[in-house]
Formats: C-alpha cells, structure tokens, sequence
C-alpha cells in the first residue's frame, strides 16, 4: 500500500533528521514540468502559467507576505514532507520584477507521522504582519503592513515533529496539536521561538490584520466548541539583533478561549456542535465562523481594551481572563530526534494540573475572551454526507461580501476527500453532479437566525430546514443562490468547493476546487435583494488536486480588463504553480447608506513580468496524483478534516 511506504519514506528522514534546530538537510526546489494551459477557459479569459515550483511535497494552504518591497510565498505541507519543508517559502518578485524562486523550509513536517492523520497535520499557514499586500477585502488604512516578523504553523493533531514523544508511536499517545511559532525576520533561516499546545487542537489559524499579534485558532474538532485567540505580543516587536535565545526566553504567548452557544453551531438533522473549522475576520470588527454544522457571524469590537490609544492597534489588549497554561519544554527533547529550544505553552495541561477539556475549563469558572456579541447564524442540514444538494453539509470557509448584506459559505462535502460525497461525474453526461459537489451557498445577513428557531428539545428536523431556508440569497428567478463548478475532468473524489479569496473591491472570487483547479467566480448583488452568481473563467492543471488558489497582485488595463497575478498550493501536484490571467472586469459591490463604502486598499507596488520561454507540459499523470492522493487522505470521512 502507498500508505505504507509513505511511512517507509519517513522513517528513512530519521536516520538524517537530528534536531529541530538543524538546517534543513533535503530541503530544495526545482521548477516542476511547467503545467499547461490545455483545461482552461472564460470568456475572453487569457490564461498563463508563469512557471511551476516543485519542492518535492504535497501542499495546503499558502500565504502572501511583502518584505523589503517584494513579495514572498510560504506553502504548508500536508503531513510529511519529503523535502524537510513543512513550511517553504518561495520569493515571487525580485525588485518588483516577477521571477519566483525557492528561499528556505522549515522543517516541521520532517518526522515520521500516521498517513491516517495527513490532514489533522496540514500545516495551515499564516504570517504576521503580512506587509503590504492584498488582503480578502479592503481593509485600507486599518491593516499592520509593518515587515514580516513570525511565520504561524498549524497543526490539528498530535504527532507533530517538535513536539513528538517517540517517532512512530500512535498518535493518541502524543501531546495535542497546536501553534509552531517560527521567526521569520531572516527567511533564509527560518527558526521556532515557541509553541502552543491546545485541548482543541489547531486546525487552521488566521491573524487580525489590524492587530497583527492576534491569532485566532480554529479547531474543527467537536471537542472544542468555538475558537481559542493567541496573543503573540511577547513573541514579537523585539530590538534589531535580539538574538534566538532571548526570543525563546521571551515568548509566552496569553491564549483566551472563546466557546460559542451550542443552538448556534448544531445541525439541522443532528445536535452535535463543532468548534470553528475556519474564521475570517472583517474590517467592521466581524468574525465570521463556519462551524461545520452551522455558520455564525461575531461582532468583537467590545474584545478588546485599546489600551488607550484608539487610533493604534499594536497594542490592544484582549477583554477577558486567559487559559491558565502552563510552560513546559517539548516531549521531542527526551527523544532527541526533534528536539528544540522553543518553549510549550501547554493549554490541555492548565497550571495546578487541571485538564482544560471543557469539562475541567468549567470547573475552572470557565476563563474566557469577553465583549464578544452574537450577530446571526444558520443551522445547516449537516448530515454526514445525506444532505440534499440544496443544503450544506459541511460549512467549510465563511465570508461576508463587501456589502456586508450578504454571507458566502462554501460546502466541503465529503470533508473533500471521499465518493461519492466529493466526486465530479464524466463531463457530458447525464449524471447528477449536486451530490458531491458542494458549491458556495449565499445567505441574507439579515435574515440570519438572532435565536435558535423554535424549543431544541422538540423541534423536528424538517421544520429547522424550513426556517434555514428562510435565510438563503435568492436568485432573480426566486431559486436559492447556490454555485457549483462545472466539472471538466471526471473525478471520483475530491471534487467539491474548498479555500476562496475576494478580490478587494470586487464581487469576484479566486478558489481551488480540488480536481477542477482554479474557478474564478463573479456575483451580482441587485438592488432588489436578488443575488446572482456568474461562472467567470476556470483553469485546470495536469493532475491537480488544488487547495488553495490566491492572487497577491493585479493590474487594471486600459480596455477595462484586469490581469491578475496568483499562485496555487496543489496536492497531486506537489507543486506551486505561478499564473496570470486577463479577465473582463468584474461586478462592483453594491454599496448605499446602509453600507458603507469601505476604506480603500493601499495602492500595490507594480509587478513586471519579463519575457519567458513558455516550457512543454510534462506533468504528472492522473494515476500518479490520485495514487498519492489515495495514500493520503486513507481516512474516515469526518476524522479526516481537510480544511
């Protein structure tokens, strides 16, 4: 079985993996064959691939960061990389002319892992502060877009390398997953300055943009209902040539647990709850949650203290009582293999010896982040895998529109992984491709429910569904406002919505859709409440398995089109592949008084691209992608959690 050699690879990483603290020893990069063009299409689209990075590891999630002028990737792997990099970072630009290339790893993906656990160790990614880059809407002015300081690495399981009691023990013997805190003011030399350990894990985690030591970690896990907030303010800010010990000795980092209302996140054909799978936060001080069984929308502007200082985020201080965790060192030190200076900051293990699960956190008067409001939610059908076409399954990523009238959920059925619950039927035929292709679902903001409709203890399930329905966008034919993407290439699994972005002052959407690659889709807001969604443009590469698909620049042209600069983090692939596309101008968002205009983005330096000599495909072949796909993702449905 693949699965088993996987592990075989592993463990021959052993043998050459010392310390966490070692230079990355099989970390490189090679340009990859150069994926094609060939699935690619839109009207008036032009599509280019600017060229195909291959670090030799299955990618997740990625995050575009600015420092001294030019723009930068890191790409997460998914479980083990066989190039050392659990996290790599590539430059894009060079004096603002576009020429990507590898620049370091670090190694958090090195050890041996259970294949069973790939995506509970994604190594979602996020940097903080970010520079100035394109964020998913416009967050003008209010944005930290000081130089890059810390690079966060998530991870939603036990088993993690840094943190390993023993190389191929089961993973229930592990500590819980968590934050790697690595410091990244010198990215050739990428190094951890600290670690947290969580009761809920970290599934994914995201940074505020205008208080960039803010964290908030995401856990999918039922265990955790909600989400826990970082504070990095003693992990950061240090003088120029504070050296790495003295980081270590310095960051301690203050985590605040947030638990939302059970009626919230349940489902409509199931009463189990989830903590938040993946959270975006907006301008206005909203949060928005998609809690696999439900989507909710915060308001934190009451979250925090201003310290004094109104106008100056940096400092702001969370409103609440932190976890009482604990400090100790990682359990990879009595090994050896994968040990490290950094310290553990242990929120399972509270100080006094109290277990944080929700249980002992109760017993403990239950500390948590204050000033934290209720704005709406919706309770989904959430059916593991049997809900209608017209319902979501899995509430995946969350989003408000630059409205802020309406909310985008995407629906990740089959937690992306499995048939017939994320599979795409043969182009051209007659099959009905609804059931596993989940789509992006829009909601009315103000129709969102403000209490849970009707008494929990007897109201029945197609009564939930009904008043569920109510709070559905509608299109101008009165049907629900629901996309999908029209599948190009068969795909048994893997075929359904994942990880969106928006473009800054435009109702357009960038995303990866597994197997059919990148979907570029647009959406009208009409002034009559209607909502309309329009299939823009698609590309798919040569064995794609694409996570996520972003853009970090773009041009408007002098005919009205735009071009835009992206990159995605593909698993079947194992490649980060460049493009450009030039597109018709998109929708504008409909904003009036009852929604304001949102501050501006900062102008984007301007990136050149020179000329290139566009290579051949190559690429890899699908019995390759989906056999490494399969050795990948041989997991359950809902254990698996892929974000």
């Amino acid at each position: 079985h693949l699965a088993q050699i996987l592990g075989v690879a592993a463990l021959a990483l052993v043998a050459t993996a010392a310390r966490a603290d070692h230079p990355v020893l099989n970390a490189g990069v090679t340009n990859a064959p150069t994926a094609t063009t060939a699935v690619s299409g839109g009207d008036g689209a032009v599509w280019e691939v600017i060229t195909s990075l291959d670090s030799g590891n299955p990618h997740s999630d990625l995050d575009f960061f600015r420092a001294d002028g030019d723009l930068y990737v890191a790409a997460g792997t998914i479980a083990i990389g066989a190039n050392d990099g659990g996290q790599t970072i590539f430059r894009l630009t060079v004096d603002g002319v576009l020429s990507p290339s590898y620049v370091s790893a670090f190694p958090s993906a090195s050890c041996v892992t259970d294949p069973g656990q790939a995506t509970a160790l994604q190594h979602d990614v996020e940097v903080t502060p970010k520079g100035n880059v394109l964020f998913n809407t416009n967050w003008g002015g209010l944005a930290d877009t000081r130089e890059p300081q810390l690079l966060l690495d998530a991870t939603d399981g036990p088993g993690r390398c840094h943190d390993q009691i023993s190389a191929g023990l089961p993973n229930f013997d592990q500590p819980a997953g968590g934050l790697e805190i690595v410091d990244i003011t010198d990215l050739a030399a990428p190094v951890e300055i600290g670690l947290t350990s969580h009761f809920g894990e970290a599934h994914t985690v995201n940074v505020d943009p205008q208080r960039s030591h803010i964290a908030y970690v995401s856990s999918s896990d039922g265990s955790q209902d909600g989400f826990e907030l970082v504070d990095l303010s003693s992990c950061m800010n240090f003088p120029a040539g504070t050296d790495v010990q003295s980081k270590r000795e310095a960051c301690r980092p203050q985590v605040y647990r947030f638990q939302h209302h059970p009626e919230w996140a349940r489902g409509t054909y199931t009463s189990s709850v989830s903590g938040c799978h993946e959270l975006e936060l907006h301008p206005n001080g909203w949060l928005t949650c998609a809690s696999i069984n439900a989507s909710i929308v915060l308001d934190l502007n009451g979250a925090f203290d201003d310290n004094g200082t109104p106008d100056d985020y940096t400092d702001d201080i969370p409103r609440g009582t932190a976890l009482p965790c604990t400090v100790r060192e990682s359990v990879s030190n009595a090994e050896g293999l994968y040990a490290t200076g950094a310290m553990v900051t242990d929120c399972v293990n509270a100080a006094g010896g109290q277990i944080l699960s929700n249980d002992g956190w109760r017993e403990l008067g239950r500390p948590s982040l204050e000033g934290v409001e209720l704005v709406g939610f919706i309770n989904h059908a959430a059916t593991a895998g049997r809900a209608p076409s017209v319902d979501i399954d899995i509430s995946h990523e969350a989003e408000l529109t630059h409205s802020r009238r309406f909310l985008l959920v995407t629906d990740e059925r089959g937690g992306g992984l499995l048939p017939p619950d994320a599979g795409c039927p043969i182009p051209g035929s007659n099959s009905d491709d609804d059931v596993g292709n989940g789509g992006i679902h829009a909601y009315a903001v103000d129709r969102l429910h403000t209490r849970f409709p009707g008494d929990p203890a007897t109201q029945v399930a197609e009564e939930l569904a009904v008043a569920a329905d109510v709070a559905y966008a509608r299109t101008p034919d009165g049907d629900k406002a629901i996309f999908r993407a029209t599948p190009r290439v068969a795909q048994a699994t893997m075929c359904t919505a994942h990880v969106f972005q928006q473009m800054p002052g435009q109702n357009r959407l960038f995303m990866g859709w597994y197997t059919q690659g990148t979907q570029v889709v647009d959406y009208i807001e009409h002034p009559d409440g209607s909502f309309e969604w329009k299939e823009t443009a698609w590309w798919v590469p040569e064995g794609a398995a694409t996570w996520t698909s972003a853009i970090f620049a773009f041009d408007e042209n002098s005919d009205g089109s735009f071009t835009y600069y992206g990159a995605t983090s593909d698993l079947g692939r194992q490649a980060v592949d460049v493009f450009a596309v030039t597109l018709p101008a998109p929708p504008e968002p409909l904003l009036d008084a009852a929604s304001p205009e949102p501050p501006t983005q900062p102008a984007q330096p301007v990136i050149s691209v020179p000329a290139r000599n566009t290579r051949g495909s190559g690429a890899l072949g699908w019995a390759l992608a989906l056999l490494t796909l399969f050795a990948l993702f041989g997991l359950s449905r809902r254990a698996g959690k892929a974000r």
